[in-house]
């Protein structure tokens, strides 16, 4: 936690309290102005009448408990009523004794400070309960912006933090439900995080605050009478917990679906031309209101909780001031100290007494009805954590090393070797079974075989997408130059390795920045002689704005093979060491293929190359030729040694290589 972020949070606590404090101040100015203003009194006049009724209330306990100590009226009453009378006279005594202490000490400042009519009197306390009132207003503000300093902080943090980590992990692992989820719960569920914390500082904090001085107010006034007040709290507790779990079960069901409708969003606008030409559009009409009507059912569940949540604070707020409304009307009205034979009060409760009680309860009323707000957002804030810190706290099955070792350097490539590799996505579900191949520096090799043979599992380990997996942990290694790739650090790694799909990756940015992606110092001349050797430079200096063109969100004004030129244009300018080719050329023309054929002989040249592809011209490139079939390698030799001794290669070259991929 920042040094920043901890001075937030301090700085609106303190505003809460002098918010709460002013809170209790300005209703308990209730009192002064029943008992004087109203009376027609002044402050001076005030404190003398009352030290003059404590002396007289003191004399007369202590003539009673003189009576009591003499045996007077010892016929009538037992030992133990003695007893009993004269531990509450005792105790009576002691309250008025120290009531008396207390107004004593502020006479003299009353005295010289206070105004000397009522009118006057009627000003100054209207003037302090203004002042006041400014400055908790100024508390206030104080509060929120604090507040939302930590909540805007917490989503930033989130956000980063989950994204960080998200990067550095397979989609699987994230453990979410495809792209759209992920979005959902790195932007959305962070943000809800974020309103819920920004209201567990600020209203959960203030309101209690508030609650709790006008609570210790009232208990000021007449502690027996508040705890009778709150007989109905624990009920009201209850409710307010059957509900809250029933809430959170109902917030985590709509956000799930929530993520579910972007999901269908994203699919039905990305494929748009597919949903035209199968004619579904109708059906992805039906699909998206089946699954927005269940959203907006489970959200008016959600509503209606909330509204019998309000409800129940309403009524326990209400519950509070008729139970103290009751029994502090009898006690005033009838000017007696007992209820049903229990001490409700030291001495008779006066008018003014009771007002600022009530006035108290009243004011617990406020924060009360402003927490059922906090109550919602607090348990949508707790499904939005079940959903985002499992992307902070998943661990990535490839780590880095210890202590990472060298990474090497050739001036022709790097030797790369899979020694005895398996590798599998499911628990006992091999899809490379005990791979040993050696790709040795400077070489070119393609990779083919039929669908689901494991190519681009293979090619996917050497970057260390993936590590080696199954065998019962005897899972191989892959190594370069005789060192096992899981002892260099993955950044040092994967800068020697550069990597071309057929699926084309392309940001919504310019074309220059797309080549230059993994290469951020490259100047503009290196850029354009890089999509100059991929045959890109033609199409691209007849764009609008050349290299400076946004291409689009995945470079979709473009055509497939022209952003496919894009991405290998970005492997050359990265110029590796070790090249990997995944169908690169699977969507360019036969004449731009022919002129990339050409590009690439003489950039393979001196760096080792692993391709895989289905097309026979790219076979004319390399130097030998890996056959796979169901997770194993079948032979691996040059054009002439497999047409010689390679059945499944034969079958493949007669037939074009058609179905392989």
């Amino acid at each position: 936690m920042t040094l920043k972020y901890r001075w937030s949070l301090l700085g609106s606590f303190g505003c809460s309290l002098l918010v709460a404090i002013l809170w209790g101040a300005n209703l308990g100015a209730v009192y002064p102005f029943v008992e004087i203003v109203l009376q027609n009194k002044t402050l001076p006049q005030w404190a003398e009448q009352r030290i003059e009724e404590s002396t007289t209330r003191i004399a007369s306990h202590e003539q009673r408990l003189s009576e009591i100590h003499a045996g007077v009226d010892s016929d009538s009453l037992t030992t133990s009523s003695r007893r009993i009378e004269s531990r509450s006279i005792e105790y009576e005594l002691k309250a008025e004794r120290s009531r008396l202490a207390t107004t004593q000490y502020w006479q003299p400042v009353i005295t010289r400070y206070a105004p000397t009519d009522a009118f006057k009197t009627l000003v100054y306390l209207m003037v302090i309960m203004f002042t006041a009132t400014v400055v908790r207003c100024v508390c206030l503000m104080g509060n929120m912006v604090y507040v939302a300093r930590v909540g805007h902080r917490t989503v930033l943090d989130l956000q980063q933090r989950a994204f960080g980590n998200v990067l550095s992990v397979e989609s699987h692992e994230a453990g979410t439900d495809g792209t759209s989820d992920l979005i959902s719960r790195i932007r959305g569920e962070t943000q809800m995080i974020g309103q819920t914390v920004t209201t567990l500082f600020g209203k959960t904090v203030r309101e209690p605050l508030k609650m709790s001085a006008c609570l210790i107010g009232a208990a000021y006034v007449n502690w027996r009478l508040l705890i009778l007040s709150v007989l109905v709290c624990p009920l009201a507790g209850f409710v307010l917990a059957m509900l809250a779990r029933a809430t959170r079960r109902a917030a985590k069901r709509a956000i799930e679906q929530s993520a579910n409708l972007m999901d269908r969003l994203y699919e039905a606008i990305s494929y748009q031309r597919v949903v035209k030409s199968f004619t579904m559009e109708d059906a992805e009409r039906a699909r998206f209101r089946t699954v927005a009507q269940d959203i907006y059912n489970k959200r008016m569940r959600i509503a209606w909780l909330e509204s019998l949540s309000r409800i129940n604070n309403e009524l326990l707020g209400v519950s509070m001031i008729t139970l103290s409304v009751l029994a502090g009307g009898y006690l005033a009205l009838t000017q007696q100290t007992h209820l049903m034979g229990l001490r409700m009060a030291t001495q008779p409760m006066d008018f003014g007494s009771v007002m600022v009680f009530f006035g108290f309860l009243i004011g617990v009323a406020d924060p009360l009805r402003k927490l059922g707000d906090v109550y919602s957002t607090v348990q949508h804030g707790m499904v939005a954590a079940n959903r985002v810190f499992p992307l902070i706290d998943v661990q990535a099955a490839v780590t880095e090393p210890a202590s990472p070792a060298a990474m090497p350097n050739g001036a022709r490539g790097l030797d790369v070797s899979l020694d005895t590799v398996w590798f599998e996505y499911q628990p006992n579900v091999p899809v490379l079974k005990g791979i040993n191949l050696t790709f040795a520096a400077g070489s070119s090799t393609a990779i083919v075989g039929h669908n689901g043979c494991g190519k681009s599992t293979l090619i996917n380990l050497l970057p260390r997408f993936f590590d080696p997996t199954g065998n019962q942990g005897n899972s191989g290694s892959v190594q370069i130059n005789g060192q096992d790739i899981r002892e260099f650090s993955i950044r040092r790694l994967r800068q020697k390795v550069g990597y071309v799909t057929q699926q084309t990756m392309l940001f919504n940015d310019t074309v220059a920045n797309n080549i230059a992606y993994g290469s951020p110092g490259a100047s503009m001349e290196e850029i354009v002689a890089a999509a100059k050797d991929a045959h890109a430079d033609e199409f691209v200096s007849q764009l609008e704005s050349g290299y400076e063109t946004l291409i689009g969100q995945a470079g979709r004004s473009l055509s497939g093979g022209q952003r496919q030129r894009i991405s290998l244009a970005r492997a050359i300018l990265k110029d590796p060491q070790v090249l990997i080719l995944d169908e690169a050329t699977s969507q360019i023309d036969p004449e731009s293929e022919n002129l990339i054929h050409q590009t690439l002989r003489q950039f393979i040249r001196n760096r080792t190359t692993i391709m895989v592809t289905h097309r026979v011209s790219t076979l004319d490139l390399v130097d030998q030729i890996v056959i796979m079939k169901n997770g194993t390698v079948v032979d691996c030799g040059t054009h002439s040694q497999l047409m010689s001794r390679c059945r499944e290669y034969q079958r493949m070259r007669s037939s074009n290589l058609k179905g392989a991929a």
